[in-house]
């Protein structure tokens, strides 16, 4: 008797009757989203994995665009050291011209008004190389960085002044993350580019004028040319860092994604799977809850007779 006034059974299809519909919504946006996890609660522990990995994925695309920019940056300042040893070879072409006493002093005088208008070109190229808005030669400004820059002091690997003081070097971020405390430059590049122009390269003072000035230029060109030699090797190598940084981050966010993939793309052939048995079972409750319902709806006309 119990069981025919309350309906119990009737209490029990409507619950499974409730769990049907839920596994069936939960099918349909899955199929509809392509995605098995569209709420925490669908899986929190799958969830929160899958949100740190996408973190990591779009502040590991912005590390590598850092790390092109960097590049970038570094390819302008190696090309201008390519231009001014161009201009300084030229210079002391005319300075072993100059240093010949076959010349008279009026065909020295035009040799040297050659190379110091040469001197000033140098200037402005190197005033006028920037990315970005920064002076990458220069300390006027926005300068690449807030080191002090003399040149004859320069030593990219060793960023100290006089009293041992660390000097603030330009810094390429080129990782996703801030670096850990016992850690260094795991996800930064220091970068320490000197100051150029004619003065910082020792040939503010350089006349041909006389013999003796243009022997003592070419000694200058030679230290000057040299200097932007070992500058440009220092800045290939950092390009070079910079593009292999680029594959890395690349590869690393390849791998994250098809990992967040797995975890939240939807199985199309699980879920339409699930999605038509819970429609059958859907079915299958509505009928039999409705004849459960209509057989005591007669016991109840019998009672009320």
């Amino acid at each position: 008797m119990p069981n025919t006034l309350f309906n119990v059974s009737s209490m029990r299809l409507q619950n499974n009757l409730r769990s049907y519909n839920q596994t069936l919504t939960r099918a349909t946006e899955r199929l509809a989203s392509g995605s098995r996890i569209n709420n925490a609660k669908d899986n929190p522990a799958k969830n929160f994995e899958a949100q740190n990995a996408e973190s990591e994925i779009s502040t590991g695309l912005k590390a590598k665009q850092n790390s092109s920019d960097g590049a970038a940056l570094l390819q302008i300042a190696e090309g201008t050291c390519n231009e001014v040893q161009n201009i300084l070879q030229r210079i002391r072409e005319l300075s072993v011209q100059s240093a010949n006493d076959t010349l008279s002093s009026t065909e020295r005088n035009y040799l040297n008004i050659e190379a110091t208008d040469l001197l000033k070109e140098v200037d402005r190229i190197t005033a006028g190389t920037t990315f970005n808005a920064k002076q990458i030669f220069g300390n006027v400004g926005d300068s690449f960085s807030g080191e002090s820059r003399d040149l004859k002091d320069w030593n990219p690997f060793i960023r100290r002044d006089a009293r041992g003081d660390e000097l603030r070097a330009g810094i390429l971020h080129i990782g996703p993350s801030a670096n850990p405390g016992k850690y260094h430059d795991v996800n930064e590049v220091k970068v320490s580019i000197p100051e150029l122009s004619a003065k910082t390269l020792g040939l503010n003072t350089l006349s041909i004028t006389y013999q003796n000035g243009a022997t003592k230029a070419i000694d200058d060109l030679d230290a000057a040319i040299s200097s932007l030699g070992t500058i440009r090797s220092y800045m290939g190598s950092l390009v070079n860092r910079m593009e292999s940084q680029v594959e890395n981050l690349e590869e690393k966010n390849i791998t994250k994604n098809e990992h967040v993939s797995k975890i939240r793309d939807t199985d199309f052939a699980q879920e339409a799977t699930a999605m038509v048995t819970a429609q059958i079972q859907q079915q299958a409750a509505i009928s039999i809850l409705a004849q459960s319902n209509s057989r005591i709806s007669r016991v109840l006309e019998i009672l009320g007779g």
